[in-house]
Parts: structure tokens; C-alpha cells; sequence
């Protein structure tokens, strides 16, 4: 397994860590990539693949090749905007909930967002 994280450096170890934990914890096989991008770059693709004209915070993608666990894709401005903490924070956050999408999470109910809320608290915990 490895895990690409491009277009960022400053966060890169910080975020690499989260990204295992969560991986290891969740039994998730295969490469990942988490991009990290702007608002207008998350704009069009949130608009190509899901039908939003909006921004949005994390898109994860998921792959069923065995050797691709998926693409995450982050806006940087919108985690900005967002954050309770420090950017750092907000960054794992949201590798965390980005990852848990691609493990079969959702949180389109309010059910699935108090589970996916309870997981995310725990990775970042540990």
C-alpha cells in the first residue's frame, strides 16, 4: 500500500500518519491518493462527478481495482474557512472522513453522520 499526497508539504507527514491509521484501523487495501486543490478545481469536479455547483470540502473516490483503494480530493480554502482549530487539524479531519467514505462509511442520514462522527473522534484520538 502506499499513499500519494500531492500538492501539499508542509502537512505531509502529519497527514500521511492519519491516512495509516485510519487505513489500518478500517483493514482498507490498496494505493491512495489524496490531493489537496482550490475552490474552483473542487467546483468543477464536484459538478462532473456528483452534479453540484458548489464547493465542497472532501470528494472521496473509490476504486474496485484491488490495487487502487481510491482518490481523495481536499479544498484547501473551504478547510480554511471551516476549520475550529488549526489548519493541521481540519486537514486530518478531513482525510479521516474522506478515507471512511472509501471504507464504506456515509452520512447522508443522521444515523450514518453520528457513526461517521463517533469514527472520525476516535482516529483522531489515537
Amino acid at each position: 500500500m502506499k499513499i500519494f499526497i500531492n500538492n501539499i508539504t508542509e502537512f505531509e507527514g502529519g497527514i500521511r500518519k492519519i491516512a495509516q491509521r485510519v487505513i489500518k484501523g478500517e483493514n482498507l487495501k490498496g494505493d491512495l491518493s489524496i490531493t489537496f486543490i482550490d475552490d474552483t478545481q473542487m467546483k468543477e469536479i464536484n459538478k462532473k462527478y456528483a452534479n453540484r455547483e458548489r464547493t465542497t470540502d472532501v470528494l472521496s473516490f473509490h476504486f474496485d481495482i484491488p490495487e487502487i483503494m481510491g482518490d481523495i480530493y481536499i479544498s484547501l480554502p473551504q478547510a480554511e474557512r471551516q476549520k475550529k482549530g488549526d489548519i493541521l487539524l481540519e486537514l486530518k479531519l478531513l482525510t479521516i472522513h474522506g478515507i471512511l467514505h472509501l471504507a464504506g462509511y456515509d452520512d447522508k442520514t443522521d444515523e450514518q453522520r453520528k457513526i461517521m462522527r463517533g469514527k472520525e473522534k476516535e482516529y483522531l484520538k489515537q
